[in-house]
């Protein structure tokens, strides 16, 4: 299992996930501000689907998510470059005689 780190913060404070092969399963380890808890699991799914729970009410009651290790993107970031030749959302361009 890969070496996997879910980051919430709420003001001050921080609080990871992490989940951890053992002999008998899977434990999702969650760290808040040092302090450190262990939830075991007999297989992946269990543990998937009590995270995804969790996070999920993380969120509803403040916490945000702010990273996640490691980054497995690759190459430059092409979010901010512009497209030279392709329009995705033409329609937002306006029409031409809307230009005043």
């Amino acid at each position: 299992m890969d070496e996997s780190v879910w980051t919430f913060r709420r003001r001050s404070d921080q609080l990871l996930l992490r989940r951890e092969e053992t002999p008998t399963g899977v434990h999702l380890v969650v760290v808040e501000n040092g302090t450190t808890r262990s939830f075991a699991f007999n297989d992946i799914e269990r543990l998937i689907a009590f995270q995804s729970d969790m996070e999920a009410f993380l969120v509803r009651t403040g916490w945000t998510f702010v990273a996640f290790t490691p980054d497995r993107r690759s190459g430059r970031d092409r979010r901010q470059m512009p497209r030279m030749t392709e329009r995705r959302r033409w329609w937002t361009d306006g029409r031409p005689d809307d230009i005043a």
